[in-house]
């Protein structure tokens, strides 16, 4: 997606040797490059042309450690002070074991299916034009609007014995939810977007001149994909498949309903054991698990950022396109496609779409009115749903304010300046993509609770002043929680746009003496306004729908409980009308989800004319 979507956005990074932040030797200006050269030996200061250059810095990196980086500091502290004996015997349980297994396992084979259909959607999405392309291509934003808590029941019921689809599936004796099955169904689900919109831009920027040259010479259409053009896709494949796994591996919220959590069957997945061990505050467990979690989760980004690396050395930085006159190169590939692969790979996509995106949403509102709209309204009218819709709403609005100004803060930075380390703060904005919620949760009691380093404090605050300040189990820690998962959204929307804009239209102004205000204003935030607005509606449709980390900081129905705590409360207490109710609050969240892929069609419209 253009100017619109977080999946893609990273990726634009990944086609360019990753670097969505500008340290490809495309971003900036000839002019900054200049004096960034100039500068080397003074640490780059010299480069440093545009003002507020010490002031972005200030709030991104303070922003990025109170919010990300000592809560998660937190949960190491607390690991390093286990014994290595007590360390080795909570990780090498049975049951852990079994778990890590499962998530890895899992989550490798969902990664595995989403870059096989990733590189299918993306080729029928870029190179074919038929009518309903542009739906198609909404529909791949819909598992990050759609809060997992939703998608999770929704799978659920869809592939039990008696759902819509695992009701045909058991008559043959296939058996999908409560499965390994169910579990790597519910992974495939999540991690489309990523997969897709990791290859998507680099297939659009794919020079097409050597495909043609391959043509010229001979090569067939077969040998032509595998010797010219997926060699040039691999390290977008790649990450692609880096990022769905590291979502699959830590993923929470979409799983616990469809893998039943049984033992003995070995589906239980690592985020459920660490909330099981948080429910029983067995927090030493918690945090060695934790802690085993994040060293994975790092190793990915690592992984991840190796490939971008390589990727930016040997192509320079970016993927050329060269403009041919008329349309040449489209009638060219027009000519060596035969209508049959075209339509076949066209069905197997709009196939796929409707199986895994489009019944979910349809089951949602089946199952939602199947008691009479008259029950479908009452269920909205609860006094434990509305106050989970406040809950929800005061969570989502200091979120999407406090993302929306850090976005800014920090592209403004990564974008406008050069300096050394730059690539390891752009990693650790990305730290909140590659881990669990559940270890958000974690972290944030581990610092605020009454085992973290912070507790003192709070009591002392309390004892000064008369009050009684709480963060976890309160809203305090539910807005931590939701800032903490939606951190990098806005930011990863603004990067790649004020990347493709350059920065010499704000070097000329600061050379004429214009402040740094007058410049965002005059110039940055009319680049930026499209990718901005967009980036605010998405952080906000995640807000809406956070489950994970929630949860670990929300006990009390009724006054902590968001909208995605609520559905589940309703769900797990097992009567045919709470089910329903579920249902029903559900659909609020899918009608919102909807709403925000029809606002990005509208945006990306808007930013692309």
């Amino acid at each position: 997606m253009t100017a619109g979507d977080t999946a893609k956005t990273t990726q634009h990074g990944a086609q360019a040797g990753g670097s969505a932040y500008g340290n490809s030797p495309q971003a900036g200006s000839e002019q900054e490059r200049e004096a960034i050269e100039s500068g080397k030996g003074s640490g780059h200061r010299k480069g440093h042309v545009i003002p507020g250059f010490g002031l972005s810095m200030g709030i991104t990196v303070t922003m990025l450690s109170i919010l990300i980086l000592i809560p998660l500091a937190s949960i190491l502290g607390y690991a390093f002070h286990l014994s290595p004996q007590t360390f080795w015997t909570v990780i090498s349980q049975k049951a852990v074991l079994y778990a890590f297994r499962t998530s890895i396992v899992s989550s490798a084979l969902a990664a595995l299916i989403n870059s096989v259909m990733g590189l299918i959607l993306a080729w029928v999405l870029v190179r074919y034009d038929f009518p309903g392309r542009r739906i198609l291509d909404g529909l791949i934003e819909l598992p990050f609007a759609l809060p997992t808590a939703v998608a999770g029941i929704t799978l659920s019921k869809m592939y039990s014995d008696t759902g819509l689809i695992g009701a045909a599936l058991a008559k043959i004796g296939i058996r999908v939810s409560y499965t390994h099955a169910g579990i790597t169904l519910a992974l495939v689900f999540i991690g489309i977007p990523f997969s897709v919109r990791a290859i998507q831009p680099v297939l659009e920027k794919l020079d097409p001149q050597f495909e043609e040259a391959a043509g010229i010479l001979g090569a067939s259409r077969m040998m032509t994909m595998r010797k010219v053009i997926v060699p040039e896709l691999m390290p977008a494949v790649l990450t692609g498949f880096g990022l769905a796994f590291a979502r699959g591996v830590g993923e929470y919220g979409s799983v616990i309903y469809i893998s039943g959590n049984n033992v003995r069957q070995h589906t239980q997945v690592v985020s459920y054991v660490i909330m099981q061990k948080l429910n029983y505050t067995d927090y030493d467990s918690a945090a060695a698990i934790a802690l085993v979690l994040l060293i994975l989760s790092f190793l990915i980004l690592l992984f991840l950022n190796i490939i971008q690396i390589r990727q930016a050395k040997r192509t320079g930085g970016g993927t050329s396109t060269v403009a041919f006159e008329g349309d040449m190169t489209s009638s060219f590939r027009k000519e060596r496609e035969s209508r049959g692969a075209r339509r076949f790979l066209i069905a197997v996509s709009a196939l796929f779409l409707i199986l895994m995106l489009v019944l979910p949403l349809i089951s949602v509102i089946r199952n939602s009115l199947a008691e009479g709209f008259s029950f479908y309204l009452a269920s909205l009218r609860t006094e434990t749903v509305l106050s989970a819709l406040k809950v929800t709403l005061i969570a989502t609005v200091i979120a999407v304010a406090v993302n929306t100004f850090f976005g800014i803060m920090a592209s403004w930075l990564l974008t406008r300046f050069q300096f050394r380390g730059k690539q390891l703060l752009t990693t650790l904005i990305d730290i909140p993509f590659s881990i669990s919620p559940v270890i958000a949760g974690l972290a944030f009691i581990m610092t605020f609770g009454r085992l973290g380093w912070a507790w003192p404090l709070i009591e002392k605050f309390n004892a000064h002043f008369g009050t009684d300040v709480r963060i976890v189990f309160a809203i305090p820690g539910v807005v931590l929680a939701t800032i903490f998962v939606t951190f990098p959204f806005v930011s990863r929307e603004l990067i790649p746009v004020l990347n493709a804009q350059g920065s010499d239209e704000e070097e000329a102004a600061a050379l004429m003496g214009a402040k740094g205000f007058t410049i965002f204003r005059k110039i940055t935030f009319p680049q930026m306004k499209w990718a901005l607005l967009y980036g605010i509606i998405l952080c906000a449709a995640r807000a809406l729908g956070e489950f994970g980390a929630v949860n670990a900081l929300s006990k009390t129905r009724g006054e902590t409980f968001t909208l995605p705590l609520e559905i589940d409360a309703l769900y797990l207490s097992g009567s045919a009308d709470s089910i329903t109710a579920a249902f029903a609050v559900s659909s609020i969240l899918v009608i919102l989800a909807v709403i925000v892929l029809i606002i990005r069609n509208i945006l990306e419209h808007r930013s692309g004319k």
